[in-house]
């Protein structure tokens, strides 16, 4: 798009000055000047009538295009009043529900943030990505191999949006300034770590020390006390004196409920959870293997900072008493061995408390378009990096191929299509290309998503299609491929060295949806599983580059 904020100069003759035209069509001229004379000044109306008419087309462009509001929330599974759970109060993102499409099957490529939020922005599958950690000289390299890769920010910038983030939409030191109109808005290094002073709440918050953090705080403080409040209000801010003849691309990232849950004690006041809140399947999925659910690999070297020897890799019981050591690594979970039924109801209670705080958030974002009659015109993008284990699988985290660390919630509503539900298998990497479309902007070539226009606009047509997530166990020295299809979840684990598969599992949602028993092994499922290999072996493939 372009934009004319400079003046338009044509030379005089004879004197070696010039005159200028603005955009609006005022003019200097010198005295001087021929371009004083009759003859010029028919010239200048012709020059001054061919701008006027590039602003008024330039400015048809801008209007033709819609604001776009993408919200993404840190490790949310689809707990939420729109997704069927009556015990979370999420009235704000419901409401959002109720005026677009929720994809009640979407899926994350990798359950980890910083590889999932890196596929989101860029539109690339995590192999083709080749970044598997939250180490930042990964994400480096990985710019410097693909140049070619544009993020939806930088793309959505090149083709006329302002282009702004707030809080965490790349993992947390990632974000690159030159991909947005102005330098991101993440907060403090470590915000993540945001707590309060537990003797005075009222004081400013601080950034605790990664291993000296409680689990869980519940201040009674209001809610531009804790960061996700203020960048809220930040973002309102910049919604009001955002420019109307240019289009706004604006992404907010907000942390909760990712760990330590703190919020505002209200929150934490409106949930007393009770036994029935308690995991269904605490025990790892039957004949499944330990590195199907065992994610505290990644944490041995935390475990040896408080002087504990975490096995590794470790037998099947010592995988269940150190697993969910991300959430271990916080003050006030026991480091190993059984987390007791209180302390998980609290964990639970933490966990809603940081939703329902973010849902508020949401709903000030959404009564700020309201109140400024943009929310019908714009395009508003609700969706999470993954999901989350709450004592599933004896785990806690994400890290994991499961249905409950790879599904997460994705809402889309804006012009153009209707409030409804689709069954359709959607994936985040899906998103990029969707922007595009409805945005009215060419698709870059890299990109390995499907737009999901067509369930925008038909969300009870459902058709066959699939989601592919992976993770790798211990280091890379294995990498689980996930196939997620209307009925199954299939799982081949290979060896980095020699690529031999290690093993296999497969799961039947029409009668195990929560996963708790591995068919893989059956005899009565072995052309299933051949069938279900081969066609997760060739999506794989078809994705690479």
């Amino acid at each position: 798009m372009l934009q004319l904020n400079a003046a338009f100069l044509v030379p005089c003759e004879n004197s070696g000055s010039r005159f200028s035209i603005d955009y609006q069509g005022s003019k200097q001229l010198p005295e001087h000047c021929p371009a004083a004379s009759k003859n010029w000044s028919r010239i200048w109306c012709v020059v001054a009538g061919l701008t006027l008419l590039i602003v008024s087309v330039n400015s048809a462009g801008a209007a033709n295009k819609p604001d776009i509001l993408m919200i993404m929330v840190d490790d949310l599974r689809p707990m939420l009043g729109c997704y069927g759970d009556a015990r979370i109060k999420t009235p704000n993102i419901d409401r959002l529900a109720r005026r677009g499409v929720v994809f009640e099957r979407a899926y994350c490529q990798y359950a980890k943030c910083g590889t999932s939020r890196l596929s989101l922005m860029t539109g690339l599958r995590p192999d083709s990505i080749g970044v598997f950690s939250n180490r930042d000289k990964d994400v480096v390299n990985f710019r410097k191999r693909r140049p070619d890769a544009a993020s939806m920010s930088r793309w959505l910038k090149k083709h006329g949006y302002h282009a702004q983030s707030f809080g965490k939409i790349d993992h947390d030191g990632w974000h690159a300034d030159d991909e947005w109109s102005v330098p991101a808005s993440p907060g403090r290094s470590g915000e993540m770590l945001e707590v309060v002073n537990s003797e005075d709440v009222s004081k400013p918050t601080t950034i605790a020390e990664r291993f000296a953090c409680p689990v869980m705080q519940s201040p009674d403080v209001a809610d531009d006390h804790l960061f996700a409040g203020r960048m809220t209000q930040q973002v309102i801010d910049v919604m009001r004196r955002r420019d109307s003849q240019q289009p706004t691309f604006l992404a907010v990232g907000y942390r909760r409920p990712h760990l330590p849950f703190v919020a505002p004690k209200r929150y934490f006041d409106m949930y007393q959870p009770d036994e029935s809140w308690l995991a269904k399947n605490p025990n790892p999925a039957e004949g499944s293997p330990v590195m199907a659910w065992f994610n505290s690999d990644g944490y041995v070297g935390a475990a040896k900072r408080v002087n504990f020897k975490m096995p590794n890799p470790p037998t099947r019981q010592q995988a269940v008493e150190w697993n969910g050591y991300e959430m271990r690594s916080y003050l006030g979970v026991p480091y190993h061995g059984p987390i007791d039924t209180a302390l998980q109801l609290r964990l639970l209670q933490a966990y809603a408390a940081c939703v329902s705080y973010v849902d508020a958030q949401v709903g000030r974002l959404l009564d700020e378009l309201e109140s400024t009659k943009k929310l019908d015109s714009t395009l508003v993008v609700f969706c999470t990096d993954h999901g989350w284990h709450l004592g599933e699988h004896s785990a806690w985290s994400k890290m994991t191929n499961f249905e409950v660390a790879t599904r997460v919630p994705m809402i889309i509503a804006g012009p153009g299509f209707e409030a409804g539900r689709t069954r359709k298998i959607a994936e985040l990497v899906d998103l990029y290309p969707t922007i595009c479309d409805v945005a009215g902007v060419e698709k870059p070539d890299h990109l390995q998503g499907e737009s999901l226009i067509t369930a925008l606009k038909e969300p009870e047509e459902s058709n066959d299609s699939i989601a592919l997530s992976q993770y790798a166990r211990f280091g890379t020295k294995y990498t689980g491929r996930a196939l997620r299809t209307d009925r199954y979840r299939f799982v081949v684990w290979d060896a980095k060295k020699g690529g031999e598969t290690v093993h296999r599992e497969l799961y039947d949602h029409d009668s195990d949806p929560d996963e708790t028993v591995n068919l893989a092994g059956k005899e009565e499922h072995r052309e299933l599983v051949l069938t279900l290999e081969s066609q997760l072996r060739k999506a794989f493939l078809r994705n690479e580059k």
